[in-house]
C-alpha cells in the first residue's frame, strides 16, 4: 500500500459540502490554493465514500482539454462528456499529471442505519496552475463540467444609462430634438431642466452652473421661440461669450418682455454686445444686468441706449463699476429719455460731478417713477442736487438715497422740498448721518404738509429722540397706514445744539411737563384743571402768560426760558392764545399725559 493509501486509511475528515459555482468562483485560482480555508482540513487527508467500489475524480488544467469554438465568445463553455470519451481522456492525463485517488474505508462506527456518501479532492503537489473540475458519481455514467472565464470584448448595448429616458426621441416636439441635437454639435451635455421647461412661458435658471457653451445652446433653440416670455438666467458665469449669443437671440426673437443676466461677469465686452441688441429689440421691457463688472468705458453705450431705446421700461444697472466720468455721460441721458419707469444705479461710484450730473437728469425726466442710486457716495454735493429735484418732481413715486454720506444740511433740504412735493410715497435715506435733528426735520415737514403723500419713511439706523416719537404720533393720526424704520432711540439729541439739553427717557416720562421744541407733553392732570380756571368763557384756549402762570401755580421743575420760547411759537401759530382741548382725556386710559400743539386755523 502506498503512503498515500496508508495516510487515507488512518484518516476520516469531518464532512464537508461539494464545491459551489459562485460569481467569484469564476476566477482562476492562483498555485497552491484549495477551495476551502487550510484550517478546515489538512491538505494530505482525504474523504473516503462508503462504497464498494472506487470512483476517481481528476482535476485537469482547462489548457489540456479541448475546447468546442462557439460562435459566441462572450458567453460560458460548458461541456458534457459521455462516459467512453472520459475514460480515453483520463488514459491520456495520467500520464501528464498526478491523480488523487479517492478509495474506499470500512464504516468506523458498527449499527449505523445509514452510510453517507462523500467525495474528496486530493490536490497534487506540483504547485501549477489549474482549473475547476468536477465529476458527478451517477449510478455507472460520469459527468464531466468545465467552466472558463473568456475576455468579452465591451459592445455599446451593454452599458445601462438614463440618457435614453431623459431625452427621448420625440417626433412630436421638434423644439427638444433641436436642442439635444445642438448639444451634440458643441459637445455638451444637455441641461435636464431646461429641456422640459422649454416651451414654458416662463423659465427660471438662476445658479444652474451655465458656461459660455450651454448659453450659446439656449440661444440658438430659443431664438425662434414665440412662448417664451421671461428667461431668468442670473447667477451663472456665461461670460462676454454667452453674453454675445444671448444678445444675438434676442436681436432676432421680440416676444420675450423680461430678461435676467445678473452676475454673469459679462465684462465691458459683454456690456457693448448688450448695449448694441438693446439699439435693435423692440420687445424687451424690463431688462437686469446687476453685478455683471461694466466700467466706464462701456457708459457711452448705454447712455446711447437710455437717449434712443423706446420701448424698455425698467433697467437696472446695479453693483457695477460706473465712476464719475459714467455720471457725467448718464446723467444727460437720463433726462433726455421718456418712457423708462425704473431706474436702478445702486452700488456703483456716481460722486461729485457725476452724482450732479445724475441728479440734474432725474430732475429733467418726467417719467421715471422709481430711482434707486443707494450706496454711490454722493456726498453734500450730490445730496444738494437731489433735494433740488426732489423738489416739483411731477411723477418720481420712489427715490433710495441710503448710504451715500449725506449730512444734517442735505437732510434739511430735502425736508424743505417736501414741503412742496405733492407725489413722493417712498423716501429712503437710511444709513446717513442726517442726525437726530435731520430726522426731526424730516417728519415735521411730512406733518406740516397737507399735500404731502409720504407712506413710507426709511431711517434705517438713523438714531431719533422723544421729539421725534412725538411727531410721528401726530402723522399716524392723519395716515393710519404711515411706515417707519428708524434707528436707536436717545434720550437726547446727537447735535450740537443738543448738548446742554436735559436727557428724556421716552419709556419713563415722570417729569410733570417735558418741554420740547415743537410740544409741550403734560403728565400731570392737576394742570389742565388749573388752566381751565384761566379759561372762564369755556373756550379751551389760553394766552400764554395763563399758561407759564399755570405752570407757576402747579409749582413743577422747568426751563423758564425754553418755556418761554415754547409757549410763544404755539401762541404765534394759533393767533396769540394756546388750544389745549383737544387734549383733554375722554377715559382713564389717557389721564397719564396731555400734549399741547398749535390750535388748527378754523
Amino acid at each position: 500500500m502506498s503512503d498515500i493509501d496508508q495516510d487515507m486509511d488512518n484518516t476520516s475528515p469531518p464532512l464537508q459540502p461539494e464545491p459551489s459555482f459562485e460569481a467569484d468562483s469564476l476566477k482562476p485560482p492562483t498555485a497552491g490554493q484549495d477551495d476551502n480555508p487550510p484550517s478546515s482540513r489538512p491538505t494530505s487527508q482525504g474523504r473516503i465514500p462508503t462504497l464498494g467500489r472506487r470512483a476517481t475524480l481528476s482535476r485537469t488544467p482547462v489548457s489540456m482539454l479541448e475546447q468546442p469554438q462557439d460562435e459566441d465568445e462572450s458567453v460560458l463553455i460548458t461541456e458534457v462528456k459521455d462516459q467512453a470519451e472520459e475514460e480515453a481522456e483520463q488514459e491520456r492525463e495520467r500520464d501528464l499529471l498526478p491523480v488523487a485517488e479517492i478509495e474506499e474505508e470500512q464504516p468506523t462506527e458498527e449499527g449505523e442505519e445509514e452510510e453517507e456518501e462523500e467525495e474528496e479532492l486530493k490536490i497534487s503537489d506540483d504547485g501549477g496552475s489549474r482549473e475547476e473540475e468536477e465529476e458527478e458519481f451517477e449510478g455507472d455514467v460520469f459527468q464531466q463540467v468545465t467552466i472558463e472565464t473568456v475576455d468579452v470584448e465591451p459592445r455599446e448595448e451593454d452599458f445601462d444609462t438614463d440618457l435614453e429616458e431623459e431625452f427621448p426621441e420625440d417626433e412630436g416636439d421638434p423644439v427638444k430634438c433641436e436642442y439635444v441635437k445642438i448639444c451634440e454639435r458643441l459637445g455638451i451635455v444637455p441641461i435636464s431642466y431646461f429641456v422640459r421647461h422649454i416651451n414654458d412661458r416662463d423659465i427660471a435658471m438662476k445658479y444652474h452652473g451655465l458656461g459660455p457653451e450651454e448659453a450659446k445652446a439656449m440661444a440658438l433653440v430659443l431664438k425662434d421661440s414665440i412662448n417664451l416670455e421671461k428667461l431668468d438666467v442670473s447667477g451663472n458665469w456665461i461670460d462676454a461669450a454667452g453674453g454675445y449669443a444671448m444678445s444675438r437671440m434676442l436681436e432676432e426673437n421680440d416676444y420675450i418682455t423680461e430678461m435676467a443676466m445678473a452676475d454673469n461677469k459679462l465684462g465691458n465686452e459683454g456690456g457693448i454686445h448688450v448695449s448694441r441688441m438693446l439699439g435693435i429689440n423692440a420687445g424687451l421691457r424690463r431688462i437686469d444686468l446687476a453685478g455683471n463688472m461694466f466700467e466706464d468705458r462701456v457708459a457711452e453705450q448705454f447712455a446711447e441706449v437710455l437717449e434712443n431705446n423706446k420701448y424698455l421700461r425698467e433697467l437696472d444697472l446695479s453693483r457695477n463699476k460706473f465712476g464719475q466720468s459714467s455720471g457725467r455721460l448718464l446723467g444727460p441721458a437720463i433726462g433726455a429719455n421718456d418712457t423708462l419707469d425704473v431706474l436702478d444705479l445702486s452700488w456703483n461710484h456716481l460722486r461729485q460731478q457725476g452724482a450732479i450730473a445724475v441728479a440734474a437728469g432725474i430732475k429733467e425726466n418726467c417719467r421715471l417713477k422709481v430711482c434707486r442710486l443707494a450706496w454711490n457716495g454722493f456726498g453734500p454735493e450730490g445730496g444738494a442736487a437731489l433735494a433740488e429735484a426732489l423738489g416739483n418732481h411731477e411723477s418720481l413715486l420712489e427715490i433710495d438715497m441710503t448710504g451715500n454720506r449725506l449730512g444734517q444740511d442735505t437732510a434739511l433740504k430735502v425736508a424743505k422740498a417736501l414741503s412742496t412735493n405733492d407725489v413722493l410715497k417712498i423716501l429712503r435715506m437710511g444709513n446717513n448721518l442726517i442726525t437726530s435733528a435731520g430726522a426731526i426735520a424730516i417728519a415735521m415737514a411730512i406733518n406740516q404738509s397737507e399735500s404731502s403723500e409720504i407712506e413710507e419713511l426709511d431711517l434705517t439706523d438713523v438714531p431719533v429722540e422723544y421729539e421725534f416719537l412725538r411727531i410721528l404720533e401726530d402723522i399716524r393720526k392723519k395716515k393710519s397706514t404711515f411706515k417707519v424704520t428708524h434707528g436707536p432711540v436717545m434720550r437726547a439729541g446727537n447735535t450740537l445744539e443738543d448738548l446742554g439739553k436735559k436727557a428724556i427717557d421716552p419709556f419713563k416720562k415722570k417729569e410733570p411737563v417735558i418741554i420740547l421744541k415743537e410740544h409741550i407733553v403734560v403728565n400731570d392732570m392737576r394742570l389742565v384743571d388749573i388752566l381751565k380756571r384761566y379759561d372762564p368763557d369755556g373756550r379751551l384756549s389760553v394766552s400764554p402768560e395763563d399758561f407759564v402762570a399755570a405752570l407757576d401755580e402747579l409749582a413743577v421743575p422747568y426751563n423758564r426760558v425754553q418755556l418761554e420760547e415754547a409757549v410763544h411759537k404755539l401762541a404765534k401759530d394759533q393767533s396769540g392764545r394756546i388750544y389745549f382741548g383737544d387734549f383733554i382725556p375722554d377715559n382713564e386710559d389717557n389721564k397719564n399725559k396731555v400734549t399741547f400743539t398749535p390750535e388748527p386755523e378754523t
